[in-house]
């Protein structure tokens, strides 16, 4: 190459090995971040695209073409997918979309209500916004591509099944009445 100043090749050696590691910080509950030479940043309400350039800017005073990458590890929703136990569905891509939130989970159960889906979402208030979508009908699936962002709660109703509940109750009763009056036809002559 054409560095051959020990000082040059030991500091791309160094550039090496640290884009070979991953790093995790943690964000307090404040919105501050505690990162090595930058001490103490403010995080809160910045995109990652807008944080990346904040300490590329940052740190570009003490190292040459430094290389920034952003990434949340920590993202996840809650979905309810109709009768049945609730999941939290961690998001590892950025840009996970409904109809993939609800594939994670494991889909639609058989008594969830495609037509009946709730999305509630945090407002910057902190009081909490509700979407109706009915994934049933062309016009809502364009909805399936919403983008579900961390702490969503995502609700799919159920349509109960009254016959087959009603029937899964009466079945055992049912078989042990049938079976008593055959083992009595039986025996009497």
């Amino acid at each position: 190459m054409g560095n051959t100043s020990n000082g040059n090749v030991q500091n791309n050696a160094t550039l090496y090995q640290n884009t070979q590691r991953q790093i995790t910080y943690l964000v307090r509950q404040d919105g501050t971040s505690n990162l090595p030479v930058l001490g103490v940043i403010s995080v809160a309400n910045k995109t990652i695209v807008t944080l990346e350039e904040e300490i590329r800017t940052l740190l570009s005073e003490n190292y040459i073409n430094p290389f920034v990458q952003i990434r949340v590890t920590n993202q996840r929703v809650i979905i309810f997918p109709g009768k049945g136990d609730a999941q939290v569905v961690e998001i590892t891509n950025a840009n996970t979309s409904l109809l993939e939130a609800i594939a994670l989970a494991g889909g639609i159960r058989d008594e969830g209500r495609a037509n009946s889906i709730k999305l509630m979402r945090k407002t910057k208030t902190g009081e909490r916004e509700i979407y109706n979508i009915d994934l049933s009908t062309i016009d809502g699936l364009n909805h399936a591509q919403m983008i579900v962002q961390s702490n969503d709660y995502i609700y799919v109703d159920f349509k109960p099944r009254f016959a087959s509940a009603f029937l899964t109750e009466v079945t055992p009763w049912l078989s042990l009445l049938t079976t008593a009056l055959l083992t009595y036809s039986i025996i009497t002559p």
